[in-house]
């Protein structure tokens, strides 16, 4: 029997801090947190940021229809144990691909290609919890299966 998914979401303030957000995800996870997206070249303050916490799966051109002219986007994810990074990834989810997770499935990015690039197909297709972003940072998208 297939199971639909239980989604609700959590609206947040207009200019949510840091500590406010962390404790968010913190309240739904409670241990490490998976930050899966698609980071896109320009992003070298994030970059430096994360130094080798983010694991780079594969690199391809970002879609037209976000970026002209065209940049490359770096496929990959990073273990947040202390969720030191979620809100510089929160910040910045209007630029790009982004899935909180508590489930490794760094496995799963590999089948992604330049045809294929939609990180959150990984997460529904294999009825895998996670959390997106709203539409300029409005809300969390939870996804319970």
């Amino acid at each position: 029997m297939d199971y639909l998914p239980k989604k609700s979401e959590i609206l947040l303030d207009e200019e949510t801090e840091e500590q406010e957000f962390v404790k968010i995800i913190n309240s739904i996870y409670k241990q490490e947190c998976y930050i899966y997206a698609i980071i896109p070249e320009w992003e070298e303050e994030l970059f430096k940021e994360l130094s080798n916490n983010f694991i780079i799966i594969n690199k391809f051109p970002f879609p037209l229809t976000r970026i002209f002219p065209r940049t490359i986007g770096f496929l990959g994810y990073v273990k947040d144990r202390k969720k030191q990074y979620v809100y510089e990834f929160y910040l910045r989810s209007t630029t790009m691909d982004l899935v909180f997770s508590e489930t490794d499935v760094s496995q799963h990015l590999n089948i992604l290609n330049k045809k294929n690039i939609d990180i959150y197909n990984i997460f529904e297709s294999n009825k895998i919890p996670h959390i997106t972003i709203g539409p300029d940072g409005q809300w969390l998208n939870i996804v319970e299966y």
